[in-house]
């Protein structure tokens, strides 16, 4: 079966685009040899990369990590906006929707800080502009003083009624979590739907979409046991992927270490795990038995998984992603493939920035790194 969104000798313009961005892409020796670096190296290492342009033109506005955060915030904005202008139709139409994840993300952190008084700096310097919203919405919202002033001024949004009627009485605790949680349950499935039956083509991505949702559903049920009292969580599940809403629920009830493991193995969840844990170790022998202890000890606790194991599991969906990419390559797999490779390779030079700031030791921040 063809997924044909345009033809291929048009595609093939596209795909030498990114084929050619691509190898411009951070190396894992060069993040090596950043780890190694002092502050004012990385800056001239990525002042003589793919971020030339924009460390250049904020030189005179910001120093240091400032200038770092800014230059890189503004570099992959410029590159999400630059590849899908020359994505025509149905291409460009399915990436800006699986990418407006993004735009859920940068909204939940804003309200986030407004609510609870986060300087502007601080939220302005994690924030990742790869959806829809124009970046200059996002520096308008993070002016505001009131979550309702946030919800007010995404008049355009499609998820806007949503997220105003969610929070017309005010604030209350547990509020953005269900918020947050609603938000992603559209998205997905809205992006299912369009994927399936919306756009020609669109349906070489549900297999990686499927993966995708059970990965936010395990860590669903994490947050749900660690912070939260309720017994059917089945609401907060996100239907569409490979594990149904009910094996999430099996789960979530168990309290015995060796009917926990039986679930985490029989729904295929364990393998996931052991696999990132390998990769956390850069250690082949790490076996499921590891992998069951470091995830029971902190489902015993009611604790929400190690982040350095969620990272690492999310390096796996990357992975996982261009494995797709390279079996559909007349597809928009590589195109998601190379934007989300990019927006990996801004977080971990954050990361390495942040971490330099600091004084963290470099094999700490490694763990941090998704490569």
């Amino acid at each position: 079966m063809h997924h044909y969104l345009i033809t291929p000798s048009s595609y093939r313009y596209i795909c030498t685009r990114i084929g050619l961005r691509k190898k411009s892409l951070i190396t894992e020796d060069q993040y090596n040899r950043l780890l190694n670096m002092e502050l004012s190296q990385i800056i001239r290492f990525i002042g003589e990369s793919g971020y030339h342009e924009e460390v250049h033109t904020l030189s005179s506005q910001y120093s240091e990590i400032s200038l770092i955060e800014h230059a890189l915030t503004a570099n992959l904005a410029a590159t999400y906006r630059n590849i899908l202008s020359i994505a025509p139709g149905a291409l460009r139409e399915l990436a800006e929707l699986y990418f407006s994840r993004w735009d859920i993300e940068n909204v939940m952190l804003i309200m986030r800080g407004c609510q609870f008084h986060i300087p502007d700096d601080r939220i302005e310097a994690v924030l990742i502009p790869a959806g829809v919203i124009e970046p200059s919405c996002f520096t308008h919202l993070l002016t505001l003083r009131t979550i309702q002033e946030i919800a007010e001024n995404l008049p355009s949004w499609k998820h806007h009624s949503l997220i105003s009627s969610k929070i017309a009485s005010g604030y209350r605790r547990g509020l953005f979590a269900e918020l947050e949680n609603d938000l992603y349950l559209a998205y997905y499935q809205n992006l299912l739907f369009e994927a399936r039956y919306g756009i020609r083509g669109g349906d070489v991505i549900v297999p990686h979409l499927k993966f995708e949702i059970d990965i936010f559903n395990i860590r669903n049920v994490f947050r749900l046991r660690a912070g939260s009292k309720v017994s059917d969580i089945t609401p907060y599940m996100i239907q569409g992927g490979y594990l149904s809403s009910q094996d999430f629920q099996r789960l979530y009830q168990v309290t015995d270490r060796e009917e926990f493991v039986r679930e985490l193995g029989r729904a295929g969840i364990l393998s996931i795990l052991t696999e990132a844990l390998r990769n956390l170790r850069c250690d082949e022998s790490v076996c499921e038995a590891d992998a069951a202890d470091v995830v029971w000890r902190r489902w015993a606790a009611h604790k929400t998984p190690l982040y350095t194991v969620m990272l690492a599991v999310n390096g796996m969906l990357l992975h996982h992603l261009d494995g797709l990419s390279r079996r559909h390559p007349f597809s928009v797999l590589p195109l998601l493939s190379y934007l989300e490779h990019k927006r990996y390779e801004v977080m971990n030079l954050r990361a390495i920035a942040r971490g330099k700031q600091f004084g963290v030791s470099p094999d700490f921040i490694r763990q941090h790194l998704v490569m």
